[in-house]
């Protein structure tokens, strides 16, 4: 009964945010789990009547037929998509939309009416979860046919609220043959809960004291001051994103279950490309598999390919939020993509005229620095209150860049101490990427017992010491918690 036990304790941890959204979910799995089964049957069905059907029909006829049944198995996927992003795309985007529309509407008298809305926690993640689903039924994958397994799969306590989004082909599977936590695993969930802590409490909410002063008046602060501030908010989103992350692998795996990784050491990246390949890879994977590739990948030619890619980043944009700072945020890293593709030949012959190895790795460190600064500007657009301000902060580092030096951090809302903590926190942080990145000398050290439960005791007590929590502390919820 241990899935039963699981599914109640995943559908109570969901309400403890609100019971009126558990609706939403069971409607969606519902919706999903009904229509997988009907385009299965619909499927099978079919596929019966054709095979008795050979060597009787013409192959006009029978070709004629496939097609007949390809069409209507895609108007039933349509139509619980249509429903599921029907649903998220209501709750929230109609208030964006409207707006929009309201520019050119009230000059003529006319407009929408903005309707006060409110967005069920994780929306976004389930609904991509079960849609997934849903397109590999119609791709072929089975139908799965127990609802409770179903329903324990869109609401899986740890990862609906923030993902990782999962696909039905890994999660499923471990729902229905049941494996039990074994040591190893809880020595895994341990050092994984331990580690999403850390980054969280001691480093993601130190970060953020300097990002919201910095971001709550950008006019009171220089060039330089603004330019750290969106530094700390590329390494806080890092940071806060990635430990919810490990703490829904760690808490999954106390359970036998193993989620999919979404993190790997993201600013170790060599160029935007390679960066959404470490960053969100869930999602990334998510919009290769079920966008990217269906309209056409890069297998129409490079103009297609480039097009290709930002229609997949403004999407993307706007499933991180409805407004416009988000399309643009999703476009800045699909024009990175574009250009780094068009550049990357040209360099390319330069280093080989030059006789320079591309794999050189000072060459390597001068590409991450590259990519991290590109993705740091793309991340002003994502913190801002509104795409106005993100350009006016842009303005202001570009033009008032020397007007507070030496830089004093202090303003920003840490103290000195604080400021020398986080500094080396951050350095352990870099160095356990680019070891982890790099090496596997991370994984045997801690196979060291003594060693593992030195390190685990040693983070915990430099949290507890120096972590930003506590009376007068104002909680940091996780950043995509909004999402």
């Amino acid at each position: 009964h241990r899935w039963w036990v699981l599914l109640a304790a995943s559908i109570g941890f969901y309400a403890i945010v609100c019971l009126k959204y558990i609706s939403f979910v069971f409607v969606t799995a519902a919706s999903t789990y009904a229509g997988g089964r009907i385009l299965e049957a619909y499927a099978n069905k079919h596929k019966a009547y054709i095979k008795s059907q050979k060597g009787v029909w013409p192959k006009e006829e029978r070709d004629l037929y496939k097609a007949k049944v390809s069409r209507r198995k895609k108007w039933i996927t349509a139509a619980i998509l249509l429903l599921n992003f029907g649903i998220l795309g209501f709750l929230k985007y109609y208030n964006f939309f409207a707006d929009a529309l309201n520019v050119l509407l009230n000059p003529l008298g006319g407009g929408l009416p903005e309707l006060g809305l409110f967005l069920p926690l994780g929306i976004s993640f389930y609904t991509f979860v079960i849609c997934g689903y849903m397109i590999d039924v119609y791709r072929g994958r089975e139908a799965e046919r127990n609802f409770l397994d179903f329903a324990l799969f869109t609401t899986f306590f740890p990862a609906i609220l923030s993902g990782p989004i999962e696909r039905s082909k890994n999660l499923l599977p471990q729902i229905k043959q049941p494996r039990r936590a074994t040591a190893d695993d809880v020595r895994f969930a341990a050092e994984r809960l331990i580690e999403g802590t850390v980054k969280k409490v001691l480093l993601a909410d130190n970060l953020a004291i300097l990002v919201n002063t910095a971001y709550a008046d950008p006019a009171q602060f220089s060039g330089l001051e603004l330019a750290f501030a969106a530094v700390a908010y590329a390494l806080q989103i890092y940071c806060d994103f990635s430990a919810y992350s490990d703490m829904a692998i760690g808490s999954a795996r106390l359970f036998g279950i193993t989620l999919m990784e979404n993190f790997h050491a993201p600013y170790m990246a060599q160029s935007s490309k390679e960066f959404w390949h470490r960053w969100h890879i869930s999602l990334s994977t998510w919009f290769r598999d079920y966008l990217y590739f269906p309209l056409g990948g890069s297998r129409k030619g490079k103009a297609r390919t480039y097009i290709n890619v930002l229609i997949v980043f403004a999407l993307s944009g706007l499933w991180h939020g409805a407004a416009m700072k988000y399309v643009l945020w999703g476009l800045l890293f699909g024009v990175f993509q574009v250009i780094g593709g068009l550049l990357t030949p040209a360099k390319q012959r330069l280093c080989a005229a030059l006789h320079i190895p591309w794999d050189a790795g000072w060459l390597q460190i001068i590409r991450v620095i590259i990519t991290f600064g590109l993705s740091t500007f793309a991340w002003i657009f994502f913190r801002a209150d509104s795409a106005l301000q993100a350009c006016a902060i842009i303005k202001r580092i570009v033009t008032a860049a020397g007007a507070c030096f030496p830089l004093n951090l202090t303003h920003l809302g840490l103290t000195e101490r604080a400021l020398h903590v986080l500094a080396v926190s951050l350095i352990g942080l870099v160095l356990t990427d680019i070891i982890g990145d790099r090496f596997p000398l991370r994984e045997k050290l801690l196979e060291t017992v003594w060693l593992r439960y030195a390190v685990w005791v040693i983070l915990l007590a430099v949290t507890a010491v120096c972590g930003a929590y506590g009376t007068g502390f104002n909680p940091q919820e996780f950043v995509y918690f909004q999402f």
